[in-house]
């Protein structure tokens, strides 16, 4: 099972619950059990200058990573000021809170797992007593070994898989289990002009929010022109690949739920193919 769709900014919209908590906040909803998804639910938020979302508890786990702009959080007992490429870990059941002090709307791609309850059941998040921001705000002191589930991205840690079929691909992982994330994983990849990555699948649900380049991507045996702000989520078990064929990188924010496993968390095709012939002994290959 796969999906293929694009970030529509039409869509933006209030999201049920929060009507009465916050002002100038909206969420455009990019994958989530309607689309079919069962582990995770990813959008893009937006807050309007001097706009605000109380504090609030969810029965998950988010991560957002900022796009736009800059964002106030109350995390707990923390406050900082995020500003792009920056990212945060609001770990489960976490109270935390926003607001938007800027003169610029502030957007950031967020992630959830366990997957938010659809609405008219049980709900899973809630609004808790807020209380008053301090006068001064700063952004987090990212040299502080003491700052937790905070970061800026950088690409001085890559994870460059190899093996067969696997060109040009780079993947910058964020948010895991070192990080403190214990549903997800969130990173950020690089696939060069040139590049591509053969058929393989995960025991895991993968989604891709692309942020500028194109390429091509192949998933079930359907191909996709991919360019930035489209989306494409795969199933666990849903065959995919990629091949560049643009004259500049193809890159995207990726998230996958559950996280992998401790071991063979990708089959790559290729190398079943040739085992079945009794051709080589199998490679367990990277985890992308």
């Amino acid at each position: 099972m796969f999906h293929v769709g694009k970030f529509d900014e039409s869509r933006f919209a209030v999201p049920r619950g929060y009507a009465q908590h916050s002002r100038g906040f909206e969420r455009v909803s990019l994958m989530d059990r309607s689309i079919g998804s069962v582990h995770m639910g990813v959008g893009i938020g937006r807050l309007q200058p001097m706009g605000n979302i109380e504090t609030c508890v969810h029965a998950n786990e988010k991560g957002i990573y900022i796009l736009e702009g800059e964002l106030e959080m109350k995390r707990g007992q923390e406050v900082f000021r995020l500003s792009v490429d920056d990212y945060a870990l609001i770990p489960y059941g976490t109270p935390h809170a926003f607001r938007n002090t800027a003169a610029k709307a502030a957007r950031w791609f967020e992630m959830q797992a366990p997957q938010p309850k659809p609405p008219g059941g049980w709900q899973d998040t809630f609004f808790t007593e807020d209380h008053d921001w301090p006068a001064q705000v700063n952004p987090p002191d990212l040299g502080n070994p003491d700052t937790k589930f905070l970061g800026r991205f950088k690409t001085d840690k890559p994870m460059i898989p190899r093996g067969k079929g696997i060109k040009g691909l780079t993947v910058y992982r964020f948010m895991e289990r070192e990080f403190g994330a214990q549903h997800f994983f969130m990173m950020r990849g690089e696939l060069l002009p040139g590049g591509v990555r053969s058929c393989h699948d995960h025991p895991v649900e993968e989604f891709y929010f692309a942020l500028s380049g194109e390429t091509f991507m192949d998933m079930e045996g359907e191909r996709f022109r991919l360019r930035r702000g489209d989306v494409a989520w795969t199933g666990v078990g849903a065959s995919h690949a990629f091949c560049h064929t643009g004259d500049v990188p193809f890159r995207w924010i990726e998230t996958q739920a559950p996280q992998f496993p401790a071991q063979n968390g990708t089959r790559n095709y290729s190398d079943w193919d040739e085992l079945r012939a009794g051709n080589c002994p199998l490679d367990q290959g990277s985890e992308e």
